[in-house]
């Protein structure tokens, strides 16, 4: 059934506590990849209300820096609160806006919920230190101190929990925000932020910029008055950011691609491996940087362990995540789906056999791409090395722990890599060996947890990490205080 243009949502601005508009706004469209239906428009933010969004972020700051942590903490705790009662709108939102099933959304949404409970408990261990002197009459104590205005700039896979791990920890630390959503979730942003104003949070605050990140991204990383950057997205855009932000020191951390593999050896449970590997590969469509892209087999079981996967990949439904039993929904876009498409064809033309999949499902919409797995592929083709952000899966055969370590090793990336083996002695080694941020034993490449560091290493970020309180680090910086007495 097509909406009625009553059903159409429509998202302006936030700044400094109200929703705005220009009398000669622009807007721009949201659609649903699973329909190609309008989802509803979005304001495409100017430099000028750029400005105006970080002046008073600016402006709150010295408030809210001095704002004592359990008020901080109750205002995340009475979002939660408030979340809690917008779950299943704010995920019908997100699954028409970017395609994943509604089960996924509603998950995402709890997240969010655990990381204002998480972050508001975090307020009360923000520790500093107390240093012996070296002279009498003297005492020496560290403290965390603020930095200022964060700009929070956010990726569509998962439009609301990554906001929530960013601004939840500058909020509690003490830092005002200037959030800049992916222009494919604005509208989820939108309910993000109405529960947010509800909250009660004082003007300037949080402050929501929809938009090209042509504009507002790169005005937020080169404005003066910004202190931090947090963004999570592609590799390219990282390096672009941090290069533009280098002029004024900023505060940068960088959460970006991955080549993630799970390593089975030839002791592993091999139906567990292959449960582990279908949901790393193909949960939210293959469109999360933790996906498993790879799949690195020991040559005697590979075989079996292939039948194995591919029986399972095929018993997922795919359809409109709005559908009741679907597991995989569309991809974000058209440009998304031919992007796929060439990375197959590339694989293809490199020597890899296509074992399931390989085209698009043009029956069901423009944007639906059949689960992949293509199989006798080498770890220096193309579709080995780089990041795909789609529903493919590549095997690559090795002989043995060794070589299966080397070829996980073997790519720019260094975000997470999972190990199947009944081995206690190749588990110890991988979780030492992994040139990666997230090892995994007996488990799969997505399957992180509350209050654990996380980040990569090598091209999937920049040392900083997130979810647990070393995102601090990021948020504060050390303040040294000596007194003589």
């Amino acid at each position: 059934m097509s909406q009625t243009k009553t059903e159409l949502l429509q998202g302006n601005l936030y700044i400094n506590g109200e929703w705005v508009s220009e009398e000669k706004q622009t807007y721009f469209e949201s659609i649903n990849p699973a329909t190609q239906e309008l989802v509803g428009t979005c304001a495409a933010a100017t430099a000028s209300q750029v400005d105006a969004a970080v002046n008073a972020a600016s402006t709150a700051y010295n408030h809210w820096k001095n704002t004592s942590i359990p008020e901080r903490a109750a205002f995340l705790t009475k979002s939660a609160s408030l979340f809690e009662d917008r779950k299943e709108e704010l995920a019908q939102v997100m699954t028409k806006e970017m395609g994943k099933p509604l089960t996924e959304s509603i998950g995402e949404v709890g997240v969010v919920i655990a990381t204002a409970q998480y972050m508001a408990g975090e307020g009360r261990r923000l520790f500093g230190e107390i240093v012996p002197a070296g002279f009498p009459d003297r005492d020496i104590k560290m403290v965390r101190e603020p930095l200022g205005v964060a700009a929070c700039i956010t990726p569509w896979n998962f439009p609301v929990s990554l906001a929530s791990y960013k601004m939840f920890a500058a909020l509690i630390a003490g830092n005002t925000v200037v959030w800049k959503p992916a222009s494919e979730v604005a509208l989820s942003a939108k309910i993000f932020m109405e529960v947010l104003h509800a909250a009660g949070l004082p003007k300037g605050t949080i402050n929501l910029l929809t938009g090209s990140g042509r504009i507002v991204g790169q005005r937020l990383a080169t404005h003066s008055e910004v202190k931090i950057i947090s963004f999570t997205g592609s590799t390219e855009v990282g390096q672009q950011l941090a290069e533009m932000s280098s002029k004024t020191l900023k505060r940068i951390s960088l959460e970006l691609g991955g080549k993630n593999a799970v390593i089975v050896l030839k002791d592993a449970d091999l139906d567990k491996a292959a449960e582990g590997i279908v949901k790393s590969a193909f949960t939210t469509t293959g469109q999360r940087c933790t996906a498993a892209s790879r799949v690195i087999v020991d040559r005697s079981v590979k075989e079996e362990l292939l039948k194995k996967v591919i029986a399972l990949t095929e018993e997922m439904k795919i359809g409109n995540g709005l559908e009741q039993g679907v597991v995989i929904g569309p991809l974000v876009n058209e440009q998304q789906c031919r992007l796929v498409e060439d990375y197959v064809q590339k694989a293809v033309e490199e020597g890899g056999n296509i074992a399931l999949g390989g085209c698009a499902l043009s029956e069901l919409g423009a944007c639906y791409y059949m689960p992949t797995i293509i199989d006798n592929v080498h770890s220096n083709h193309t579709i080995a090395q780089e990041e795909i952000f789609g529903p493919v899966l590549a095997f690559i055969e090795v002989n043995g722990y060794e070589e299966a370590m080397s070829v996980n090793n073997g790519t720019m990336y260094g975000l997470s890599t999972s190990i199947y083996t009944s081995s206690l002695h190749y588990a110890s080694r991988a979780a030492k060996d992994a040139v990666s941020g997230l090892v995994y034993i007996n488990n799969g490449t997505s399957n992180a947890e509350m209050g654990v560091a996380f980040g990569g290493m090598k091209m999937s970020g920049n040392g900083h990490r997130e979810v647990s309180h070393h995102a601090f680090d990021v948020m504060t910086e050390w303040k040294s205080v000596y007194t003589n007495y």
